[in-house]
């Protein structure tokens, strides 16, 4: 890998770790994961309740998408930031 390479994948990295995640819900590839709704076809999913259900598993499982991609994202900064020092 070149070194702007790396400075440009360190940086969408850092962009979302100081996002703390939410930045990779908005990915293409990531935003079918979180927008699931995970009481659809229950008994749960009610004219009523179905709206405050839909919104409950949007938050669910955009938090836990977030927080895994803050993680995966802040070992790429390190990870990036380390290859950077040895190039130069």
């Amino acid at each position: 890998m070149h070194l702007d390479e790396l400075k440009a994948k360190r940086k969408s990295s850092l962009i979302v770790v100081c996002t703390l995640g939410v930045a990779a819900l908005f990915y293409k590839k990531v935003r079918p994961i979180w927008m699931t709704n995970l009481f659809e076809g229950t008994s749960l999913d009610t004219k009523e309740m179905g709206w405050v259900l839909k919104m409950v598993s949007y938050t669910m499982l955009g938090g836990i998408t977030a927080i895994v991609y803050f993680t995966i994202n802040f070992f790429k900064v390190i990870y990036y930031s380390v290859m950077i020092n040895k190039m130069t």
